[in-house]
């Protein structure tokens, strides 16, 4: 079933695109989550909340990178990625969007466990070769999480019968 999907031409080029979108967004956050995490708030002094322990310049840095990425990536989502879509009403709405938040808050969540992991392993404060890696690792799991999320609930694609009628109902008109 996999290798089906994955040599559709038109799935392939829709992975593209969505690499090409997540290349952009990843960019993004890279830009907002570097800018706070070692300009604007470079102070990485470990908070201990219950058994939980956070890094706040971390978590902020994230949590923004975070904003500013999902707003990039669902416009672009939208408009570029996803375009043989069931239902393009629900995806282009507020619940659309919401949905999307939701599952990207899923992306986020993953996002911020890896980091948080790394920055145990090596401390990121002093060494930005280390959060880039980290960044990567990151990044990596939750394009395929993101993917995987957005393609089976929210950018659910036509069935092939709405396919193959649209195409006679325009081949029809062009008569």
């Amino acid at each position: 079933m996999l290798k089906a999907f994955l040599k559709d031409k038109k799935n392939q080029a829709e992975i593209l695109r969505f690499i090409i979108v997540g290349v952009i967004c990843t960019l993004v956050d890279l830009g907002v989550s570097s800018l706070i995490q070692y300009i604007i708030y470079p102070i990485a002094e470990a908070v201990k909340i219950g058994p939980i322990t956070i890094t706040p310049n971390i978590f902020l840095a994230a949590l923004f990178g975070f904003i500013f990425g999902v707003i990039t990536n669902y416009i672009l989502s939208v408009i570029v990625v996803f375009k043989n879509v069931a239902n393009k009403k629900t995806s282009r709405s507020a619940k659309g969007f919401i949905i999307f938040v939701l599952l990207s808050a899923g992306g986020f969540l993953i996002n911020y466990v890896i980091k948080e992991v790394g920055n145990l392993i090596i401390p990121m404060e002093d060494n930005y070769i280390w959060f880039l890696f980290i960044f990567g690792v990151a990044t990596f799991v939750v394009l395929i999480y993101n993917y995987v999320t957005r393609k089976l609930i929210l950018f659910r694609p036509k069935k092939q019968e709405t396919i193959e009628r649209e195409a006679k109902d325009t081949t029809s008109t062009l008569e």
